[in-house]
């Protein structure tokens, strides 16, 4: 057993600061699975994409509807 035992909890401490800095009170009800893909995007940093698909990604949220809440 103390062979699989970790050195340090520094990699698991991190994690979970991360998950403390997405899961806000204003973003209190995201699903496991969202949240779990914001800590990847965090942890990893975004995956490369080639200027085409940013384009097109950045094109479709232009003509997106505003998601601003009015308080």
């Amino acid at each position: 057993i103390f062979l699989c035992a970790p050195i340090s909890t520094a990699t698991v401490e991190r994690d979970f600061s991360t998950m403390n800095r997405i899961l806000t009170d204003l973003r209190n009800r995201l699903t496991t699975e969202h949240l779990e893909q914001l800590m990847r995007v965090s942890i990893e940093g975004p995956s490369d994409l080639d200027d085409d698909l940013k384009d097109l990604i950045i094109n479709c949220w232009k003509v997106k509807k505003s998601r601003k809440i009015s308080v």
